[in-house]
């Protein structure tokens, strides 16, 4: 137990000066670093799928890679320079000049692990509208209704990439939403969805906006809606039986308080009794405004054929003939001279 003390502070100075040899060792280690392109021409884009990290070889003092390894995934990375690129494939020879780790001037690169050389295709830049496709279901509480049908805002979006990737974007989707029991107006702000995209495809915008309107649901009848029979026949001869219903319309309270009556419209075809070889047919019911639902009463109509329409004609008169009502001096008159 003599000197016990000085044996621990020599120990102590053993492994410190283990450590600062080893630490101090140059070595190698394999690290993933991003793959970044800088300085490519406006006009034109990247059209391949280019891995976007890839693993190389870097030396080092064992601290330092220790540290490198440590720190946040962009404390190094591979830079390629494309500021003189061409269109078609691009075959690019990584060196010492493409590795950038600027808080650690000692680490340097030496080799890329499993490409000979890095390949890029270049094609031509151009921009394209894309339709936005909401993708997600929006539920209103018990006793209300959701007016009209909710939509993103905006509904197109401007991408810009590569020529031959934006041939192949057909729409953008949201990220999938389902919102339930709503009873009041809400504007939902839902991420697009690019998983799909091409790379290097740059969007104009990344989140949508989708109002939707929701209002308490009411009912509200209208009386006296004329059935109209539309198309091609004999107005003289057919005519519906009713030739009037009643429409009752359920929707939002404030959709209602606007709805008039000659908002509606119930037709039926002529042709559709020989077509469907029915007596009695359901009209067509258009109305304009975002309602809900409607019931018309009755739900059939006849086709009736009018009885024609007998004119009778006048009895033609005889200029012998005499009226009984005439007087009898002018009957006799018009006898003398008959007689003569």
């Amino acid at each position: 137990m003599k000197h016990i003390g000085l044996k621990i502070i020599a120990c102590i100075f053993g492994i410190a000066l283990w450590f600062y040899v080893v630490s101090a060792r140059v070595t190698e280690i394999d690290i993933q670093v991003p793959l970044v392109f800088t300085r490519l021409p406006e006009t034109l884009a990247i059209a391949s799928r280019p891995a976007q990290k890839i693993t190389i070889t870097v030396s080092g003092t064992a601290i330092d890679l220790i540290r490198l390894k440590a720190s946040h995934e962009s404390a190094a990375k591979i830079l390629v320079d494309l500021h003189d690129a061409q269109l078609g494939l691009e075959r690019i020879i990584l060196s010492e000049e493409n590795f950038i780790a600027p808080d650690f001037p000692k680490v340097h690169y030496l080799s890329a692990n499993q490409i000979a050389a890095l390949e890029v295709e270049i094609d031509t830049r151009i921009s394209r509208s894309i339709p936005v496709h909401l993708k997600g279901s929006f539920d209103a509480k018990d006793g209300y209704t959701i007016i009209g049908v909710p939509t993103p805002n905006p509904d197109t979006i401007l991408i810009s990439g590569a020529r031959e990737a934006l041939t192949r974007i057909f729409e953008i989707t949201t990220e999938e939403v389902t919102k339930q029991n709503l009873d009041a107006d809400a504007t939902f702000h839902i991420p697009l969805d690019f998983s799909k995209l091409p790379p290097y495809v740059t969007p104009s915008d990344s989140i949508a906006k989708v109002p939707v309107s929701v209002q308490p649901l009411d009912r509200k009848s209208f009386v006296r809606i004329p059935v109209q029979l539309i198309g091609q026949y004999d107005r003289s001869l057919y005519a519906l039986e009713p030739s009037m219903a009643t429409v009752e319309v359920s929707g939002g309270q404030g959709v209602l308080s606007k709805l008039q009556k000659q908002d509606i419209m119930l037709l039926i075809e002529f042709n559709r009794f020989a077509i469907e070889d029915a007596d009695s047919l359901e009209p067509t019911v258009r109305i304009n405004s975002d309602v809900k639902s409607f019931q018309v009463r009755p739900e059939k109509f006849y086709l009736k054929k009018k009885a024609p329409v007998v004119e009778k004609k006048a009895p033609q008169s005889d200029s012998t003939t005499l009226s009984a009502s005439a007087p009898a001096d002018t009957q006799k008159t018009v006898q003398t001279e008959i007689a003569k």
